[in-house]
């Protein structure tokens, strides 16, 4: 098998991998590719450590001059009919939504009187929970004296 041996990189990298890059029991023509691929193989450092990058815009962008005397507001842009009609369609959507809206709250307004119907024919029927009073603590004082009486 081919085991490789690098050191580690200094100043004279070109020469040094040449000189120290061993590749042992494997022929020549396996050594000269094994070099190619171990060169072919360095890494780039990450992206946020380079100085400048194609990907990295390297200035903020810059304000362009106003021009004076011209102004959007002296100049107002008239509606067009596109404009107009994406408008009404927009007011539409909401009349819809609102229309909607109300559908549902008298549905859950009708769902709820009924409901309070039903609770009230029922009432009627169950039977009534007896309400038991805690006992008065002077009542049971009193009536324990009693007892103790000859």
């Amino acid at each position: 098998c081919c085991s490789c041996k690098m050191p580690q990189q200094n100043a004279q990298e070109g020469q040094a991998d040449d000189l120290l890059t061993v590749f042992e029991g494997s022929s020549a023509d396996d050594g000269s590719h094994a070099r190619q691929l171990w060169k072919s193989m360095t890494l780039l450092p990450p992206l946020e450590s380079r100085l400048a990058s194609a990907d990295i815009r390297q200035r903020l962008p810059v304000a362009r001059p106003r021009r004076r005397g011209t102004s959007n507001v002296a100049n107002p842009v008239p509606l067009t009919v596109c404009s107009e009609r994406q408008k009404e369609d927009e007011r539409r959507r909401y009349q819809a939504m609102a229309d909607q809206r109300k559908e549902v709250m008298a549905l859950l307004g009708r769902q709820r009187q009924q409901r309070i119907q039903k609770e009230h024919l029922s009432a009627a029927v169950k039977p009534k929970k007896e309400v038991v009073e805690p006992p008065d603590p002077e009542i049971e004082l009193d009536k324990e004296l009693v007892r103790q009486l000859p």
